[in-house]
């Protein structure tokens, strides 16, 4: 360790400024990390944030000596040159722990480097696992704090950012050392099932009644009708539903024999539910055909692939026994559409719901890949009902030791997720941001003085980490390295 500078004026006990030494510019960045040796009286752990270089000589809001010796391309003298960072405290560390700092710190108080051969990650405390390394300082190993997991992650950076790899290799390694079993939504089917041993498709897994139906009325295009009150009420839709309810639809061994027993079942059901009196006996009036022939076009578009998809017989419970036997579990969504890939997160998403409702404790993680296709700022259809599923897991995880894990590439507005869901991720990862997310990035970082520009530039693997898993107040600068062999 050694000094590099001292305190300027206008210090307070959550910030300061620090004027380098001379020569120090060259070696202190942004992000370094320092102790005050405050004059009065305690030692304060401070991070390098926005730095700036001043000369008088060259101000070019007026005409001066030195702009003159500058448009001669010559240096003008260096006497009224300085340089300054503003720091972030982290908190008081005079008892060799991170405490709340209470004290106002003193101007001129020396400021002291911690260099590459120090660890100030020892002042944060006794490690439950940790998450990559202090940037550009290998040895320092970034501590998270376990106890905070069921409150919940959010990992946020744009496409190639790195926000999956520091899923898998960092998150989910710190989860699982944690004694936590996970389930991980694959929304591409590229991201983690190649990479883990456990790994369930869309046609293994039995649908949800519910899931069915919204299933079901997406790859019949809802029958041709627009979206709506009329819809809610219309004889095909109430028919499928009595159908699908009576569950006998399950015991089909084949989509061509499910696509017949559908056909024949539905069509009866609008009759029931459709017909008139006539001389005394029942009959399938004009309105009713009408009915039953749109049914048949809209069925028949259905591939058997597509009924495929929900015959799956593995039901929820059995998915999480999985889990904890194997300990992390896939599930691949890709090969459906959005709608059905929706419906199987539903299906684990309300088991799970069900589950904490009946207080049992869980010790489980939920990795959800693509954030905004579950809960977009603006949901729709059955968005509104993932929407509110994950608002409930969150609401209930904090009390039954369930864990979401949220990946997204936008944090807010049309790149990012529900509010509702947002508000609950009380861990955050904020890798490379869209220039959209800029305000957004700065509301979360409020506490600290981050050159918020740098947000849309950051490299590959590195990510502020701030929240409750974080030991400090403020956010610290972490990167993380891959397997060798790993792109």
């Amino acid at each position: 360790m050694r000094k590099v500078g001292i305190v300027a004026s206008g210090s307070s006990v959550i910030d300061a400024t620090v004027i380098l030494n001379e020569g120090e510019e060259k070696s202190v960045k942004a992000e370094d990390l320092v102790v005050i040796e405050n004059r009065n009286g305690n030692k304060i752990m401070a991070v390098c944030r926005t730095g700036v270089g001043s000369n008088e000589n060259l101000s070019a809001a007026g005409f001066s000596p030195g702009i003159a010796y500058a448009r001669l391309g010559k240096h003008p003298s260096t006497a009224k040159e300085f340089y300054a960072f503003s720091l972030d405290v982290l908190g008081d560390v005079s008892a060799g722990n991170l405490a709340q700092n209470k004290t106002l710190i003193a101007p001129s108080s020396d400021v002291i480097l911690f260099e590459q051969q120090d660890n100030p990650m020892t002042y944060l405390g006794t490690p439950n696992g940790s998450v990559g390394y202090y940037k550009d300082h290998p040895n320092w190993t970034v501590p998270m704090i376990a106890k905070f997991i069921p409150y919940h992650i959010g990992v946020f950076a744009v496409t190639g950012a790195g926000k999956s790899l520091l899923t898998r290799y960092q998150v989910i390694p710190f989860l699982q050392s944690s004694a936590y079993d996970l389930i991980i939504v694959d929304w591409k089917g590229s991201d983690y099932a190649p990479h883990f041993k456990t790994v369930l498709t869309i046609g293994d897994l039995a649908l949800e009644d519910e899931s069915v139906l919204e299933y079901l009325y997406a790859v019949m295009d809802n029958f041709g009708y627009f979206i709506g009150a009329y819809v809610e009420r219309n004889p095909i839709k109430a028919a499928i539903e009595t159908v699908i309810y009576k569950g006998d639809w399950r015991k089909a061994k084949s989509p061509s024999e499910l696509r017949i027993f559908l056909q024949k079942e539905v069509e009866q059901e609008i009759w029931i539910s459709d017909t008139a009196e006539q001389t005394g006996e029942k009959k399938l009036t004009k309105y009713g055909a009408n009915y039953t022939q749109r049914f048949k076009r809209y069925l028949a578009k259905v591939t058997d692939s597509e009924l495929k998809n929900i015959m799956g017989s593995m039901r929820p419970e059995q998915v999480l026994d999985l889990a904890r036997k194997e300990h992390v579990v896939v599930v691949d969504i890709s090969a459906g559409q959005k709608e059905q890939k929706l419906s199987v997160f539903l299906t684990i998403a309300n088991h799970l719901r069900q589950m904490m409702q009946e207080k049992q404790k869980l010790k489980i993680a939920l990795v959800i890949d693509e954030g905004p296709q579950y809960c977009p700022y603006m949901a729709r259809g059955i968005e509104e009902n993932t929407c509110e599923a994950i608002s409930e897991l969150c609401a209930l995880g904090r009390s039954y030791e369930l864990c979401v894990v949220l990946l997204s590439q936008g944090i807010a507005g049309e790149i990012g997720i529900n509010a509702a869901v947002r508000r609950n991720l009380n861990t955050q990862f904020i890798g490379k941001i869209h220039p959209l997310d800029l305000e957004e990035a700065k509301r979360l970082l409020a506490q600290a003085t981050v050159e918020d520009k740098l947000l849309t530039s950051l490299p590959e693997g590195d990510f502020y980490f701030l929240g409750k898993m974080n030991p400090s107040p403020v956010p610290l600068l972490i990167h993380f390295d891959l397997p060798k062999g790993v792109t």
